[in-house]
């Protein structure tokens, strides 16, 4: 069987080689009996990608690739997955699914494959705050930069800024860690840097707030999100973000307090970070027997 693989933010690595050793892989898709793709949306062409595949009797596999990687099957959205089979990180993730119209034999609870890559965290001096800046379009977006200037206020520890090449203005902050989502070594990027985390400030419950949550690093979101656009896309103005009881969501006005609090009790739902990680990330399938399924 010829297969072609979309990897993206890491999320493959580790089984690329597996899948390979066993299966042909081509760069061109229109060669391909099976396409493992990482979204379905129409933006980039994907959706086009899959009816093609259909059209010529191929099969399409969908894995997820961020904690957000199939919202958009909600409102305001409403889309339908079409691909054949569909990985997810965990049971939360096909119960959402489910939920809104996607076949339950289609899902498959895979795990996230970020979990078996986590490290030990690492002593360190002093307290390390990690704001992690929220990517959401092509350019930066005022909520990062308002957030930036009131952790300056903060005293009594270091705040550290994780960015993305290309999607932040990384000039405009602090302490800069900077990772880009299609390099190799993104994630170690992230993981590093989470050895090193006390506390992560965020303005959504991202996929690297996840990672904390599974490494027991408290999480506190800043609340003061506007809706907007996002490529052009006017139905993000109704989209809100969801949050699970692992994080503490705080006006911007006691966001410092809160931090400070954060780090002198770091117990402080400890059991809920532990049930998000196993909501999300506890998976009992192996996607390399379901891709022998297809």
């Amino acid at each position: 069987m010829k297969i072609c693989i979309y990897n993206f933010n890491s999320v493959l690595d580790e089984i690329i080689p597996d899948i390979a050793s066993k299966y042909d892989l081509v760069a061109d898709q229109s060669k391909a009996d099976l396409i493992i793709i990482w979204n379905e949306i129409e933006q980039g062409g994907w959706k086009k990608i899959i009816h093609e595949a259909h059209a010529r009797g191929a099969k399409v596999m969908l894995y997820q690739q961020g904690v957000h990687g199939i919202d958009r099957v909600q409102f305001p959205f409403n889309e339908k997955l079409d691909s054949d089979v569909i990985c997810v990180w965990g049971q939360w993730d096909k119960e959402h699914l489910v939920k809104y119209g996607t076949p339950p034999e289609k899902i498959h609870v895979t795990g996230c494959p970020f979990l078996n890559r986590l490290k030990p965290k690492m002593e360190h001096e002093g307290k390390n705050v990690v704001f992690a800046l929220e990517h959401w379009d092509v350019e930066d977006i005022p909520e990062n930069l308002i957030v930036a200037s009131e952790l300056r206020n903060l005293k009594g520890a270091k705040v550290i800024t994780k960015a993305l090449e290309r999607e932040h203005q990384i000039e405009l902050y602090d302490n800069v860690i900077v990772s880009k989502r299609f390099d190799p070594n993104h994630l170690d990027k992230v993981i590093d840097l989470l050895t090193v985390t006390d506390c992560v400030v965020a303005l959504s419950e991202s996929t690297f707030a996840y990672l904390a949550e599974a490494m027991d690093i408290p999480v506190v979101i800043a609340d003061l999100w506007i809706p907007k656009e996002r490529g052009g896309d006017k139905r993000y103005l109704d989209y809100r973000h969801q949050f699970t009881k692992g994080v503490n969501k705080v006006p911007l006005k006691e966001l410092n307090k809160t931090i400070l609090w954060t780090l002198k009790h770091p117990e402080h739902l400890r059991e809920e970070r532990k049930e998000t990680a196993i909501g999300y990330g506890k998976g009992n399938e192996n996607i390399l027997k379901i891709i022998n399924l297809c």
